[in-house]
Order: C-alpha cells, then structure tokens, then sequence
C-alpha cells in the first residue's frame, strides 16, 4: 500500500509538472525505501518502519553529461503546490546545470496537506533518513555524478538538510562511501540542540529571513557561529525583513495563522534515551510549555530576498561543484 500511495504521489507530481520549461530536458521518478520513527528512535539509532516514497528527478536541458545534483525536501506546506519553493528552485538550479531530486516526504506516509497538518511534526528527524536513502537512489542514475550531489531543504526539510551534516547521524544512518558534498537550509527551525552537532563534515549553507516568526533566525545565527568556532564551513544570510517562506510565490499575500502554535521562544536540547528537553525546565519537552506562543506567519513571499537567495545559491553551488 506504501509502494502504491510513493508511487501515486509521483504520478501527481508529474501531473502537476506537465507544463514545459525551456531549462528541463528530462524528468525521472523512482521510489524510494525510507523508514518512518519517532524521534527518540532516531536519536537512539533504532530502526523505524518501513515506507516506500516518492522522488522526482528534473535533468538540467545543458551541462555536463553526468550533472550535479541536489536533493530538495519540502516545506511542512508538503510537495505539491503551484508556486511553492518545492517547484520553483529546480527552475532555478536546471538553470546553471544542475539537476534537482525532490523528496515526496508525506504521500508514501499516507499524510496529506492540510487534513494531516497535525501529525506532520514529528517527522522532522526521520527526515534525514529520507535524505540520506535519495542520496542513494538518485547517485544510481547514470546522467548523475555521485561525487556532486548536495541537499537542500526548506523549514520541516530545511532541519533535516541541515543535520544530515552531522557525522554523527552520517554513522547511524548514512552510507560511509557517499555523502552529500553540501547542505543547504531554507528558513530551517534550529532551536534543538543535538549532542555532537559540531561535528560536521561538510560545507553548510543557512539562508533565513530575519522578520521570520515562526522559526526564528536567532538560534540558527547563533549554530553558525557555534559551528564556525569549531573550525567548521557555515555561513548564514540573511534577508532583511523578510518572512517565513520568503521565497514561495504561491504566498504574495501574508499567510497568517492566528490561532497556531509556535516553538520560537523554546530552547530545547537532547537529554539521556533520545528524550529531548525543554532547555530551560530540563523536563521533557511538550507542546503545553509556557515557551509556546500562539500565532505566527506560515508564508510571505518577498520577490526581492527570493531573487537574492536564487543567486545567493547559485554561487554556494557553483563553487561547491566547481561550475563555471
């Protein structure tokens, strides 16, 4: 039934994606085996169940005859929709020549945007998982260079991007004969902080909006930093008051969410068993902590902090898989 709903969900993407662009030669879509746990599992190394997803690869119309690539992970918004950053950064990067392999994270788990909105946040760890088996899969397809492949993710996927950097998680999960060569998080939640997580392997990339009242630019300045103490490659850039999926066009008119609730104010931290911790309590963690506040913007879209981050990435990239 997994395999039937993965499947399903790349039939959908390609429905949606029927419509030509000039920069796209060729599109592919495979399944992909992925397993589904919680994040104490995750974070203790145990198994999850099994789920088949869905992945859409777009070629790039120039470039080399094996073409870098990056592995996409939407937003918590989910995969499909016209205007979402999902669907518009593979115009982007086939642009430059480079091919995109996007992630259906929700259809093969049988979640579906919004009727499913509330079980959606536990996924952000099993996530990685999700990142690393794509790794796997699109580094097969011979019009792929495997030593070039980077991910890059956006909120939900923007955490999963970002910590799939982390060695410790690489060991766990990850296969030690291939890596991305790169990370990128779009306006990713970075208020957890997880036992290692300076020991990364790879160049990372954060680009956040700092009007952002959902997930915060402070917590992940302040990773940057962290990380660039430690002698690691990460930069952060930030686009001056711009908001929560800044670069999503299918939001030109602020989406707000009076009643929603908010982690922003929280900081958590990995405790004993996998169990993470309200920072300031030193209790377990719970969506009824007073740091939880209520109201937030799920989407704005700023045409000039999106235009930038386009070029901003392009460059990342570009120097990463040494493009002209």
């Amino acid at each position: 039934m997994r395999l039937v709903l993965a499947l399903a969900g790349a039939l959908l993407l390609s429905l949606i994606c029927e419509k030509a662009d000039a920069q796209v030669a060729r599109e592919a879509f495979y399944s992909i085996p992925s397993e589904t746990m919680s994040a104490a599992d995750f974070l203790t190394g145990k198994k999850g169940t099994p789920v088949a997803l869905a992945g859409q690869l777009r070629l790039a119309k120039t470039g080399p005859a094996k073409q870098p690539a990056v592995v996409l992970l939407h937003s918590a918004s989910g995969p499909i929709a016209e205007g979402a950053p999902y669907e518009e950064w593979p115009k982007v990067l086939n642009e430059v020549g480079i091919a995109t392999f996007a992630v259906d994270s929700y259809t093969g788990r049988g979640l579906f945007i919004p009727a499913d909105s509330g079980k959606i946040a536990p996924l952000t760890l099993t996530r990685i998982v999700d990142a690393f088996r794509a790794l796997e899969i699109v580094a097969k397809d011979l019009r792929i260079d495997p030593s070039r492949i980077a991910v890059m993710g956006f909120s939900q996927g923007g955490a999963a991007a970002l910590y799939s950097s982390m060695a410790r998680f690489q060991k766990m999960y990850g296969n030690a004969s291939l890596q991305f060569v790169g990370h990128i998080s779009v306006y990713a939640g970075c208020i957890t902080r997880f036992r290692d997580e300076e020991d990364v392997t790879k160049p990372i990339l954060m680009l956040h909006g700092t009007a952002d009242d959902l997930t915060p630019i402070a917590p992940c300045r302040e990773y940057a930093e962290r990380l660039s103490k430690a002698g690691k490659t990460a930069r952060i850039i930030e686009y001056p008051d711009a908001y929560h999926q800044f670069d999503a066009p299918m939001y030109r008119t602020a989406i707000k969410f009076e009643q929603g609730a908010s982690a922003r104010r929280c900081r958590l931290e990995e405790g004993e068993n996998g169990v993470v911790l309200n920072s300031e309590t030193k209790q377990p963690y719970s969506s009824s902590d007073s740091c939880v506040e209520i109201g937030f913007t799920g989407g704005f879209y700023q045409e000039a902090a999106a235009n930038k981050s386009h070029e901003d990435v392009k460059a990342f990239l570009k120097d990463l898989f040494k493009l002209q």
